[in-house]
């Protein structure tokens, strides 16, 4: 039996995943960390878990978890704070790679940011830095990152940077090497975590915009071919 643990099942990309996840035989058990119900509870495969993001501690399975997907994120509005924002993006990622290392877990996907990095000037970018710092130094078996450029999508709140900054960067995709940095739909990304999930492999990568662009290409490649 095989089961995973998806962190942020109600967010767009997470609510992708999920429905990936659930339509796939591979996975025989999807539980789902959320602070309150989804409308996935009465699916055959899905356990739930409510659980306050700060008692991700508490977390309680009765079967061995083989991936942990971390789709958790909020926005600095939405935060209130600095101190608030980190809490979830931070300090909540952070204890719900512990709790995999300390349970065995196999893998862990996260979403991190391009440009992350501990150093950054950025309040934004040095948090998501420092975050994969953090999973890095647990030493998980195997641990991708993935760092998208701006995501868009279906959401359930208004991101208004997210959507000015997706109009620029459409703006400048003519230019070389512009792939990195062009925007990319939650549904793309969440594609490529399940992707990579299957094949699980050890180790940690660093999984770029431009290559998760580029996942996107081939798929539509693969489902011409199929159509032809």
């Amino acid at each position: 039996m095989r089961a995973v643990l998806v962190a942020g099942a109600t967010g767009a990309t997470g609510s992708a995943l999920v429905n990936q996840l659930l339509a796939d035989d591979h996975y025989d058990v999807v539980h789902l960390l959320s602070r309150r119900t989804t409308h996935w509870r009465d699916h055959e495969k899905v356990i739930e878990h409510i659980l306050p993001l700060s008692r991700i501690v508490d977390l309680t399975v009765r079967s061995p978890i083989a991936e942990i997907y971390c789709c958790l994120g909020t926005t600095l509005k939405k935060a209130g704070s600095q101190a608030a924002f980190r809490a979830v993006d931070l300090d909540a990622v952070v204890a719900l790679g512990r709790w995999g290392k300390n349970h065995g877990v196999e893998t862990m996907h996260a979403i991190s940011s391009i440009g992350a990095d501990p150093t950054s000037r950025s309040f934004y970018l040095r948090t998501k830095g420092e975050m994969e710092q953090a999973l890095s130094a647990f030493g998980l078996p195997g641990l991708y990152l993935y760092r998208p450029s701006v995501l868009v999508g279906e959401r359930g709140e208004r991101r208004v940077r997210e959507g000015i900054g997706a109009r620029v960067l459409t703006a400048f995709d003519w230019l070389p090497g512009s792939d990195s940095w062009s925007p990319i739909p939650v549904k793309q990304l969440a594609s490529l975590m399940h992707t990579l999930g299957r094949e699980n492999r050890p180790g940690r990568h660093r999984i770029g915009s431009g290559q998760i662009q580029r996942h996107e290409r081939s798929e539509r490649d693969i489902t011409a071919t199929s159509n032809g």
